[in-house]
């Protein structure tokens, strides 16, 4: 499987005014398959069309899409990919969205009603055909990490936003940070050559 950067995430926030934050997006390509992790929000709709189109690659030739959790940052241009299958942590079906405003809460049932084909995961599974799935429920109960063996980068852990930047991960190496989420960035990023942060460049170890 050939893994494949196609944005590092950022994060812009002006309290009180603005919160235009955006995950990193990958591509991962094996045979017929072609997969999106977490293809961003809104501001990266350009830069996620150039990119896709680098590859020479249209919105029907995504096969599926890794979410490692539902929030719009990361989730919101799944609704361009109506023939892929979503996979994501089974309770996000549970949350009430309402709850989120008459605003936020309709855009969000507007990207869920948007997907035709939903897997549901928790931790332990391993889907499409080696991308193992961890739970790690430390920035959102519906959150799961993704570890994978990559044909060009080795083994990658796409860690989510229980670690969003560089910074964060060497905080915790320091041991500024002891809790669950620290010692489970820590186990992973040990075992992985290539990490993923969410709104970061991602760091490669070889």
């Amino acid at each position: 499987m050939d893994l494949h950067l196609l944005f590092p995430g950022s994060t812009l926030y002006v309290p009180g005014m603005m919160d235009a934050s955006n995950s990193s997006c990958s591509l991962l390509i094996e045979d017929n398959r072609k997969v999106l992790v977490d293809p961003g929000g809104f501001p990266s709709m350009k830069i996620l069309e150039e990119k896709l189109s680098m590859f020479g690659l249209s919105p029907e030739d995504i096969t599926d899409i890794l979410l490692t959790h539902l929030h719009l940052d990361h989730a919101f241009n799944t609704i361009f990919f109506s023939r892929a299958t979503v996979y994501l942590h089974e309770s996000y079906s549970s949350r009430n969205y309402t709850s989120f405003g008459p605003l936020v809460g309709k855009m969000y049932r507007t990207v869920i009603d948007s997907w035709n084909n939903v897997v549901t995961v928790s931790d332990g599974d391993t889907v499409l055909g080696g991308v193992k799935v961890l739970g790690s429920p430390y920035h959102s109960r519906d959150h799961v990490s993704y570890f994978l063996n990559s044909t060009n980068f080795g083994r990658v852990f796409i860690c989510g936003d229980v670690c969003i930047r560089q910074i964060n991960y060497h905080e915790m190496r320091k041991g500024m940070r002891d809790d669950d989420a620290a010692a489970f960035v820590l186990k992973y990023f040990d075992e992985a050559d290539t990490v993923i942060f969410s709104h970061d460049l991602p760091l490669f170890k070889r």
